[in-house]
């Protein structure tokens, strides 16, 4: 393992990811001693890994170290870093979809966008889960697990250097407690496998199968939403694996650095996070309004319909996207609180997608403090400040700035989207039904009333692009295509 990972490392980047997609490919052979009687899949997954880690000792025994790339990533990590992060992504997810088509379970497209849907951590599906063999539902499972945890975090582990922390800033990862980018990936990493050895624990204590019980845990954990059945969690009818369901989702909604002074046992710290204080508030006031619809407009008693609250606000809130019941025939109130929760998001540099909880707060800080200056022409105008896990910040011109911009972006995204399903699916559908279904897809939510389900390949198409830039924040797709045209014109004009 030493003599190919030195390898990889004169390489660069590039044979370190294809090395360690090919590892994340090959993983669920590991279910074949359970299911013996799948073998006939193994050459489905060995066939991608083999030619994945093929190519990667290929490009890192012909390349020569280049340490200037480093330095220049260092002093702009999202723009050089965006190049090598979406190499990573394309890559995950051209391998993630080999097995599906090699393995005679799903055409190429269709494929694709279960690759695309696992690894953003987004849960929409266009698979049968009841008729798909275990490897391939362990298969969506891992690539939810490792895409929540983000492919930066599992190379560092294992190799570390600046491009690496440049990659990890520019994967969506704005925050960090430890100097040393290594240390806080193995940190993260002991965290998530200690949660998920718990949940999947607690979730066989609680009556579900062992194989069911890893893959919804890796689910939750991840916000993702894959299920093993076609009912989602609603079809255990279990309050108690609902409640660990709901805990998992919100360990999983937080940022990795709250996950870590959570574990340094500094509760009172995490209680100052400005970002944690409104998600709080958020869930106080989403939560009875979603009780109230429920109670007065769908026909259930109070208990039943908070509790289908709690689970809808916080499954919607963390973009996990599990689900007890059929949303598509609640009253219209309720839909529209989900609508608002997919674009909220949860902890900014979490597994989930959203505009994020941090953007959310900074714009109602500021119309907050701008309704009070007009209110108050002579109020003292004072600096803002908010709380993050590293201490007090300012919000200052440059963040207010950067907050509104991809706010607008975003909703424009969302609005392009949304448009461009309802002319892929024509008269079978409404601009509603488009908006719930594209929203769901940029938020990487993966709740869905139906419409992928039977959806045309320009729809399919629509909600991957969606999915890929609602996990990677919109500007690194563009950042990465702009770079690669940028490089690919620059070797035109130097040939």
């Amino acid at each position: 393992m030493k003599t190919i990972l030195s390898r990889a490392r004169r390489g660069g980047y590039y044979p370190r990811v294809l090395m360690f997609i090919a590892l994340m490919i090959a993983a669920p052979l590991l279910t074949l001693p359970f299911s013996p009687g799948e073998a006939k899949y193994a050459p489905a997954f060995l066939l991608p890994a083999a030619v994945l880690a093929l190519t990667g000792l290929s490009v890192a025994a012909a390349a020569r170290e280049r340490p200037e790339r480093d330095a220049r990533m260092w002093q702009s990590p999202l723009k050089n870093g965006s190049l090598p992060v979406l190499f990573a992504w394309c890559s995950a997810i051209a391998a993630g979809a080999a097995p599906f088509v090699l393995g005679g379970r799903l055409d190429p497209i269709y494929a694709l966008f279960e690759s695309v849907s696992g690894w953003s951590t987004t849960g929409l599906t266009v698979a049968d889960v009841t008729d798909m063999p275990r490897i391939f539902l362990f298969h969506r499972a891992f690539m939810q697990y490792c895409g929540g945890l983000g492919f930066i975090i599992i190379i560092a582990i294992a190799l570390h250097g600046r491009q690496t922390a440049s990659m990890y800033n520019a994967e969506g990862h704005p925050d960090g407690l430890m100097p040393n980018l290594r240390r806080m990936s193995i940190a993260i990493f002991f965290i998530y496998t200690g949660c998920l050895t718990l949940g999947t624990v607690v979730y066989r204590l609680f009556g579900m199968p062992v194989f069911e019980a890893l893959c919804h845990a890796m689910s939750a954990l991840s916000t993702a939403g894959f299920s093993t059945r076609a009912g989602s969690i609603g079809e255990y009818n279990s309050i108690p694996i609902e409640i660990v369901t709901v805990v998992l989702m919100l360990i999983g909604g937080s940022n990795f650095a709250w996950l870590l002074l959570l574990v340094e046992r500094k509760f009172k710290r995490v209680a100052k996070i400005s970002e944690v204080r409104f998600m709080g508030g958020m869930l106080a006031v989403f939560i009875p309004l979603m009780t109230v619809s429920l109670v007065a407009r769908h026909g259930k008693g109070f208990w039943d319909g908070l509790h289908n609250a709690i689970f809808c606000v916080v499954t919607t809130f963390s973009t996990t996207g599990y689900s007890l019941d059929n949303y598509a025939v609640w009253p219209p109130a309720a839909v529209g609180l989900i609508m608002l929760l997919m674009v909220l998001g949860a902890g900014t540099g979490s597994t989930a997608g959203g505009i994020k909880l941090l953007r959310a707060y900074i714009l109602a800080r500021v119309t907050k403090a701008n309704i009070v200056r007009r209110l108050s022409p002579s109020h003292s105008v004072r600096i803002m400040r908010y709380t993050r896990a590293q201490g007090e910040a300012p919000i200052d011109d440059k963040l207010i700035r950067d907050t509104l911009e991809f706010v607008s972006v975003y909703a424009a995204v969302l609005f392009a989207g949304t448009l461009l399903i309802a002319f892929f699916e024509g008269s079978s559908t409404t601009l509603e039904a488009a908006f719930f279904e594209f929203n769901s897809a940029l938020g990487t939510i993966g709740i869905s009333n139906g419409l992928t389900a039977r959806a045309s390949i320009g729809t399919l198409i629509v909600e991957m692009l969606g999915m890929l830039m609602g996990r990677l924040e919109i500007y690194i797709l563009f950042l990465g295509l702009h770079t690669a045209f940028d490089k690919a014109r620059r070797r035109l004009l130097r040939g």
